[in-house]
């Protein structure tokens, strides 16, 4: 790790292949490096793909007080009085985009409302899905979803087949990020992390002045905007790309690695 941690004023953190380690879970280092960071009185914002309620119970058990980001930025909510702050769904042109894309390239489909995720059938998507969140997962059909209520849909496969789906998902469908490299995530253009940390940091915090982890294609704008970006040991290339600073990866505690710098730079100042 290089770099100078001076000025940092907040932090900003994605969840999974960041600060959660490769059984999807917070450990105990990490989750008491966070808190350092709170006792120190750093905001750390939350932002992730997750479930609302995921990210809810999460904020909660990491004692974050501060507002947070769910479902990739298409909802910011008050963790702890438990309300939304904003919430932008999926037009009904990009939803259909999807859909066809689903039954064009063969991958699975999952669509996201606000408090449930769903999938067409009971599966090994089904099951991950609810591995990661915590929680249960519905079955449906995503035509019996009402307008304006789906805030995030994805695209699922192995690698290889994302690798090979790359270039038409994003010709039909440019705002689509990778993730988890069997994931492409999608919510409405301007429902993003990036707008989702802009609302966060309001007026009292400078970009210039975050600390951000993430490791997937969805964290690339948001830390490419940032002072303090840091890519995890596991991050992809584009990600790579535009952080100034590498921790390890979070398989081994990568995130409490740099958040334990920053706290002791935060002591010794």
């Amino acid at each position: 790790m290089t770099g100078s941690l001076a000025g940092v004023r907040a932090v900003a953190v994605d969840v999974d292949g960041t600060i959660a380690g490769a059984d999807h879970r917070v450990s105990d280092r990490t989750a008491a490096a966070i808190r350092g960071v709170l006792d120190a009185g750093l905001p750390v914002y939350l932002l992730t793909g997750r479930s609302r309620r995921s990210v809810l119970g999460l904020a909660r058990e990491l004692g974050i007080d501060n507002a947070v980001a769910a479902s990739n930025g298409s909802i910011v909510f008050d963790p702890v009085a438990d309300r939304d702050i904003r919430t932008i769904p999926l037009g009904a042109d990009e939803v259909a985009a999807l859909v066809g894309l689903h039954h064009d390239l063969g991958l699975g489909l999952t669509w996201w409302t606000r408090d449930d995720i769903w999938v067409d059938a009971p599966g090994p998507l089904a099951d991950m899905l609810a591995s990661l969140n915590e929680e249960d997962v519905r079955i449906g059909a995503i035509d019996d979803v009402r307008p304006g209520e789906i805030v995030k849909i994805m695209l699922h496969g192995t690698p290889e087949a994302l690798d090979a789906a790359a270039a038409e998902i994003l010709q039909r469908v440019p705002q689509a990020t990778r993730s988890m490299d069997v994931f492409f995530e999608v919510v409405a253009p301007h429902a993003t992390k990036a707008t989702a940390l802009d609302l966060l940091l309001g007026d009292a915090i400078d970009p210039a002045d975050v600390l951000g982890l993430g490791d997937g294609g969805n964290d690339v704008i948001w830390l490419r905007r940032i002072g303090h970006p840091v890519a995890m040991g596991n991050a992809r290339d584009e990600v790579l790309a535009v952080t100034t600073r590498q921790t390890g990866h979070h398989a081994d505690d990568g995130a409490a690695q740099i958040l334990e710098t920053l706290v002791e730079h935060l002591a010794a100042v």
